[in-house]
């Protein structure tokens, strides 16, 4: 059964954007607006997250175990989560706790307690947090290969710094909260069974008051450079490539990012095959297309032992040149269609994923994608459009990161 999208927008600019899944018992929403790690001091990164943890101990007039509780005895789950551009509130219930999970997340966003006991336990929270990614290797590794490759603060790390969020004080958090928790360039992505109309008065009545303010501008600059090496006592050597290709909103978006599902897109695909399968060079390897608001950017990652890193990367940089040069097959298309379809249709199913694809999608393009569009989309995909794209559009620009006991002996004119 389809419905039309619900459109709606406040007089703050926050826009509402719904889509009924009458079938479905439960409802979900995600808030997100322009809030995140680029805006960070650069000596208290790590603000944007404090500051959103520090959303959920407590809000209104709820103090940390009352709101806590409050969620379980309504069966409301609810999410936070700052990334570089932005903050996002996730939440799914029963339809009939639609109007509470509104109230509580408002509260959450609007009037959050910021009481000062809660600080040193979230900070211990985070601290914890970035400890373990010590432990973890590849986790490491994929945090230094953005920080390297975006331009900075783009590239801030999300868990922040130790001595950054040491810095970070109740003042800080509550300036960051007053700057930049504002409804210009925010959303809330509806999706499952909800009433129109009372959706509509409900989200005025707990936003339309919600002030807008001038957020100060962005100033970017390039940090990173073209071979890292992050000493690293491990049997292991990982091995971490960037470059950058285009985002959502461009024209021939599903053209990069089908040649990158041929690269990675399951067990059949050319990285996995040539690298893990038929050589045995290591114990994973991947790669991913990733978007961001104005530029996109190809992740690959591969995890291997300390003598079969070099010929890993040599196999891996050999791939991605054979992309550009001899294209995709009729096979290796059907199969990323197939794939692609697949994850449609669970989307559908899905009510936090549709009302999170719903703010996305007007996060990153300012409309909303039906479902329709999308297969078609898919469905327009040809051999013959993506070859010529990867053959005009060949991999440049790669930057290398390495962790482990010694750097992989490369040299800067080895990466396109």
């Amino acid at each position: 059964m389809k419905t039309s999208l619900l459109f709606h927008q406040l007089p703050n600019g926050l826009m509402l954007l719904g889509e009924e899944m009458p079938w479905s018992e439960v409802v979900s929403f995600a808030v997100l607006f322009p809030a995140g790690t680029v805006n960070d001091p650069d000596d208290k990164s790590g603000l944007a997250g404090m500051t959103c943890d520090m959303t959920s101990r407590g809000a209104g007039q709820l103090d940390n175990r009352q709101f806590l509780q409050t969620l379980e005895n309504l069966g409301i789950d609810i999410s936070e989560s700052a990334s570089q551009t932005y903050t996002v509130f996730h939440a799914t219930m029963l339809a009939c706790q639609l109007d509470r999970a509104l109230e509580l997340v408002a509260d959450q966003i609007r009037r959050p307690l910021f009481a000062g006991n809660e600080l040193a336990s979230c900070r211990q929270a985070l601290l914890q947090e970035l400890a373990a990614v010590e432990d973890e290797p590849a986790q490491k590794l994929m945090l230094e290969q953005e920080r390297n490759f975006l331009p900075w603060p783009l590239g801030r790390p999300s868990f922040g710094t130790a001595e950054g969020l040491d810095n970070i004080s109740m003042a800080d958090i509550h300036n960051y909260h007053r700057q930049f928790y504002q409804p210009a360039g925010g959303v809330i992505g509806v999706a499952g069974r909800f009433d129109r109309e009372r959706l509509k008065e409900k989200v005025e009545l707990l936003f339309n008051d919600w002030e807008e303010k001038k957020r100060p501008d962005i100033i970017e600059r390039e940090v990173g450079r073209k071979l890292v090496h992050i000493p690293f006592d491990s049997e292991q050597t990982h091995i971490g490539l960037a470059c950058p290709s285009i985002p959502l909103g461009h024209p021939d978006y599903y053209l990069a990012w089908s040649g990158v599902k041929v690269l990675s897109g399951g067990m059949s695909s050319r990285l996995f095959t040539e690298v893990r399968e038929k050589r045995g060079l290591c114990y994973t390897v991947y790669a991913s297309h990733c978007t961001y608001k104005n530029r996109g950017a190809i992740y690959c990652y591969c995890g291997t032992r300390v003598r079969q890193a070099t010929e890993s990367l040599e196999v891996i940089l050999r791939e991605f040149r054979n992309l550009s040069e001899e294209g995709i097959t009729e096979e290796e298309l059907e199969r990323i269609k197939i794939q692609a379809k697949s994850s449609l249709i669970m989307s559908q199913e899905s009510t936090k994923m549709r009302a999170g694809t719903i703010a996305f999608d007007w996060y990153f393009l300012q409309r909303v994608r039906g479902l329709d569009e999308l297969e078609e989309i898919i469905n327009r995909l040809s051999v013959s459009s993506i070859n010529r794209y990867l053959s005009e559009h060949p991999v440049t620009g790669m930057r290398l990161v390495t962790l482990g006991n010694e750097p992989i002996p490369v040299s800067e004119d080895m990466l396109p």
